[in-house]
């Protein structure tokens, strides 16, 4: 069992990596328990061999994170009807989880595949960006289960001889199998991942059939004015990467380290920034009403 000074090395750790949210977590009065399950980081030649198997590179910030540590998990409890509620979970699966959704899909006529529920066409979403396939057009790899309620997918596009020639992107796969666009890179979808607290299925924010009414109850809760600034950023078109907006880069070397890299957390600190947004025009918005909503 971990020493309670190497424990405190592991919360530090995740705080820095979720960008505060656990600290502000475990301040909360009516939270009674924030739960973290110390991974350690990846060793290189596990993403290598990774890459290799898939035919896939890893993307830069990506690969960084399972650097620092190899795989996500923190759930925070609240005290609910006199016993404690699981309610919010972060989670991101290891680099063993980063399993694909097309690799081995069956060809057989007598066994229905998701190729069977694919389309020949290239669909658009309603702000243009073409929906993942099942055939070959697509690579996908699961970056969380959501507990069975739908997969957030690593979505690599434009493949010519079997490998990608441009950046994944994260989707969200509802239990209809119907895609929903959620970021332009990790980066993005990790920052939604936080500023959204792991409340149950917020993903569902950005489907059509959005979030039920008692996922809305807990965000009125607990943060109370990301609902609002999502259906503000549900009205602009998210097809522009945010990562152009200079203000929004956030250096994710710097963010993502090993747990022994001492050395270089002694580097004076750069200028405050934050990880890129599904849209560029709302960032501010969207920090400034998470500390906002979170300090209620």
């Amino acid at each position: 069992m971990a020493s309670l000074s190497e424990q405190g090395k592991v919360r530090e750790l995740f705080n820095k990596m979720t960008l505060g949210v656990v600290r502000t977590l475990e301040s909360r009065p009516s939270i009674t328990d924030v739960r973290l399950l110390d991974r350690k980081p990846a060793e290189k030649g596990i993403i290598d061999a990774w890459e290799q198997a898939h035919m896939n590179i890893i993307p830069e910030d990506l690969k960084n994170f399972f650097l620092t540590s190899n795989g996500l998990l923190i759930q925070w409890s609240i005290k609910f009807g006199g016993s404690n509620l699981n309610l919010g979970k972060m989670e991101i699966n290891s680099v063993a989880g980063l399993t694909s959704l097309t690799q081995n899909i069956s060809n057989s006529d007598d066994n229905p595949s998701l190729r069977d529920v694919d389309t020949i066409s290239d669909e658009k979403d309603d702000h243009g960006h073409i929906k993942p396939h099942f055939d070959g057009r697509s690579k996908i790899y699961e970056l969380d289960s959501c507990n069975g309620c739908g997969k957030v997918c690593l979505v690599y596009k434009d493949l010519k001889a079997g490998v990608t020639t441009s950046k994944p992107e994260v989707w969200f796969l509802d239990c209809a199998l119907d895609w929903f666009y959620l970021a332009d890179s990790f980066s993005s979808y990790f920052r939604m991942m936080i500023i959204h607290l792991g409340l149950p299925l917020w993903q569902f924010i950005f489907t059509s059939s959005g979030i039920s009414p008692e996922t809305k109850q807990w965000f009125n809760l607990y943060a109370p004015m990301r609902l609002a600034l999502d259906a503000q950023l549900s009205n602009h078109d998210t097809s522009e990467s945010p990562s152009n907006n200079s203000e929004n880069k956030l250096d994710i070397n710097r963010l993502f380290r090993g747990k022994g890299d001492k050395s270089k957390g002694r580097q004076a600190p750069s200028k405050k920034s934050s990880l890129p947004n599904r849209n560029a025009s709302t960032s501010q918005g969207r920090t400034g009403a998470l500390t906002r909503g979170m300090t209620r």
